[in-house]
Parts: C-alpha cells; structure tokens; sequence
C-alpha cells in the first residue's frame, strides 16, 4: 500500500502528525509512507524509519516573492507522481489540500468542513474524518492519518507509543 502524508508546515504539527506513523507501519508494515512537507521542515522528518521518501516544497517562499509561474510549476510536479492508494491530509488548509488533491489517488482524505478553520478545504477530499476542532492536537492528527485506513487508536496506545524523533545519530531525541 502506498500513502501519502501531507503535513506542510508548523514544526510542532508536524510532530504531533508523526505520532500517527508507528501505528500506521504496526498495521500495514510493508506499507510505503512518504510525507510532503516546505523545505524548511524536512530535517524533522530525515530519521524516521516509517518514512520511505520525503517530499519537500517551497510554497512559503514563491508565495512571498509572488512567483505563481514558479508556483503553478511545482504544484504541476505533483500530478506526475505515481499514484497512491490514499493522501492523508493531516493539515486542512486550503494550501495542503490543494497539494493532496493534486497527488495522485484512489481516496484523498482529510477533515471535515466542521473540523477545521479554513472550511473550504475539505472540499478537496472524498473521505473525510470529523472530530471536534477543540480536541487534543495529537488525538486529532492521528485519527486523521489513521481512521481512514481502519485503523483504531485508542489513549492508551497513544500514551504508549514508541520514541519517533532520532538524530543522525539514531540517539533518541523526545520520548513524547
């Protein structure tokens, strides 16, 4: 099974998405992950051994220099790549369900229009996951990423998880 992960930016976010990684590979372990992320963030994903491959982008920087040429040429790249069975977008925002919608799919997926701030954006998906905007950020990332595979997490599990941030070193960094 091939997913992707759409988690574009904010470094705490992204940790939080990562929690849901170990309990997608528990289920599907042959699975192939890859996440896409602004440049500016890919170090915190380098040393994750659930992610196979890590797709940067640079929409906060053609943004701000008002390149759409350059914009609508990297957005374009997406629709290229070889198709995934599912595009979890873990973000919600217009930017990253554009890029999700633009992956190539079976399902792409996100949250519900009354889950997050910019509504619009679940427009994008065909699967859509509800939970109150108001719920812990971890609870919400990883239901998210994981009940649109049929996969159950419980608090416990979540309390539980294994250690995921490493540095080159493979040294443990946040136990978290």
């Amino acid at each position: 099974m091939r997913i992707a992960i759409v988690k574009l930016s904010a470094l705490g976010d992204i940790i939080h998405a990562m929690v849901g990684l170990q309990f997608i590979k528990n289920k599907f372990p042959h699975s192939e992950i890859d996440w896409f992320v602004e440049s500016q963030y890919e170090g915190i994903l380098e040393n994750n051994k659930d992610i196979n491959k890590i797709y940067t982008l640079n929409l906060k920087d053609l943004k701000k220099n008002k390149s759409f040429f350059q914009l609508f040429k990297a957005l374009n790249k997406l629709r290229y790549l070889e198709k995934y069975d599912f595009v979890l977008d873990a973000q919600g925002l217009i930017k990253s369900a554009i890029v999700a919608k633009l992956i190539p799919s079976k399902k792409t997926c996100g949250f519900d229009k009354n889950s997050i701030r910019e509504r619009l954006a679940s427009n994008f998906y065909n699967f859509q996951v509800g939970i109150s905007y108001d719920k812990n950020t971890i609870d919400r990332n990883v239901k998210v990423l994981c009940n649109p595979l049929g996969i159950e997490v419980s608090n416990r599990d979540i309390l539980n998880k294994l250690p995921f941030l490493k540095s080159k070193n493979n040294e443990k960094l946040f136990d978290g």
